[in-house]
């Protein structure tokens, strides 16, 4: 009779087929098939040479996107320009069929438009910024109405970081770009980071461009510090959608720049220990910051960042996807919509990874990922819509801390 150790041998030595193991690769997070990657040779390159795969797990990253956890329950804000004033809308349903007006009372009268920073609301709190990027910045919590100014840089700070003895210049001019907000989990606390350049009037010399510096906002001291990084790439173009945050780490896309060896790359910049990594673009991502591409955004697919962009020559959207940061072979290309010649313009994307575009005839509409179908919305009206991102009711006050 065979002992049941014999068996367990015979169990432990039985091969599960490639179809079996596929099928349950694919529903696994992106990071996890890289990983997998080394363990069979038939595994090693199904993310490049095996559409059945790749056709099965984008289904899965689509379908399941909508259940990471910063998107249960969330809904999209739509930001739209009425007779000049600023509008905020949540949408919501299966078709986006309900909507309800949101409550901005700008601080400034008006007197300046502000942008929705990044890819969407942390904790119920978004991050909005005047037009230049280099402007005023608030948090806003739609929620409970509450609104929080980010206090300027203080003239100490700029001072402390010029190596220069300050008393020779007649002035001193700096300019913050706003690269990233997020959550800092060990802390508690809600950050906003900022590129800062820096003109000095010389007496002697005349103008002169002084050594940049990152500085990082704490929303629970309410104050500004500098930043202990060097060589971490900036971006002075910081266009809307470049920018995203996922798990205490904040990210932003730079394109090239003409006096440094490197092309365009992701920063990933870790909130805990103020560390960052760089991944550069691939070749056949390039031509994402080349004119051409009309549109680019950052998102998070199913705990994943991915990165689409549409190019108005071809009218075709490119869907990537990043395996680790740092590693600029983890980039894994998954598919390419279009061509759509109907689109006027991309204005957001949704939980689902859903594409939502402004129509040549003016109507609202999203691009199914899935079925790569434009799907008709309920909500049809059209003024200036600006922009749309994910939006998450939270009742807390900003950022969850009383101030």
């Amino acid at each position: 009779m065979e002992s049941v150790a014999a068996k367990k041998r015979k169990v432990s030595t039985t091969c599960i087929s490639d179809d079996i193991a596929f099928s349950i690769l694919s529903k696994l997070p992106f990071k996890s098939i890289k990983r997998f990657e080394c363990v069979r040779k038939s595994w090693s390159l199904i993310l490049s040479e095996n559409p059945h795969f790749m056709n099965m797990f984008y289904k899965n990253l689509l379908s399941n996107s909508h259940r990471y956890p910063y998107y249960d329950g969330a809904s999209l804000l739509l930001k739209d320009l009425e007779l000049g004033k600023e509008v905020f809308y949540s949408i919501y349903g299966e078709r986006f069929e309900n909507k309800v007006q949101l409550d901005f009372t700008n601080p400034f009268a008006n007197r300046f438009n502000f942008r929705i920073f990044g890819f969407g609301s942390i904790n119920g709190t978004l991050c909005l910024h005047q037009d230049d990027y280099n402007g005023k910045t608030l948090l806003w919590n739609p929620s409970t109405h509450a609104i929080k100014l980010i206090p300027p840089t203080p003239y100490e700070l700029v001072e402390s970081s010029i190596d220069e003895d300050v008393e020779d210049f007649d002035s001193i001019d700096d300019t913050s770009y706003l690269h990233g907000f997020g959550y800092d989990e060990l802390r508690n606390d809600y950050n906003v980071i900022c590129y800062v350049s820096i003109m000095g009037e010389h007496a002697g010399y005349g103008d002169m461009t002084l050594d940049p510096f990152w500085k990082i906002y704490s929303l629970r001291t309410n104050s500004w510090r500098i930043l202990d990084v060097f060589d971490m790439p900036y971006s002075l173009a910081c266009i809307d959608g470049t920018q995203v945050y996922m798990n205490g780490v904040c990210h932003w896309l730079c394109e090239e720049e003409e006096d440094s060896q490197d092309g365009p790359c992701l920063v990933s910049f870790y909130l805990s220990n103020e560390k960052f990594f760089i991944t550069p673009v691939p070749s056949y991502l390039d031509d994402c910051f080349d004119v051409q591409a009309l549109w680019i955004n950052l998102v998070v697919l199913n705990g994943a960042i991915a990165l689409i962009s549409y190019h108005e020559e071809t009218t075709n959207f490119h869907i990537s996807i990043l395996g680790e940061y740092g590693i600029k072979e983890s980039w894994t290309k998954l598919f390419l919509v279009g061509p759509l010649s109907c689109i006027e313009r991309p204005i957001g994307v949704g939980t689902k990874g859903e594409i939502f575009v402004i129509r040549k005839d003016k109507e609202l509409v999203c691009i199914d990922l899935s079925t790569q179908m434009i799907v008709e919305l309920v909500y049809k009206e059209v003024n200036s819509i600006d922009r749309i991102v994910i939006y998450k009711e939270n009742i807390l006050p900003i950022g969850g801390i009383s101030n």
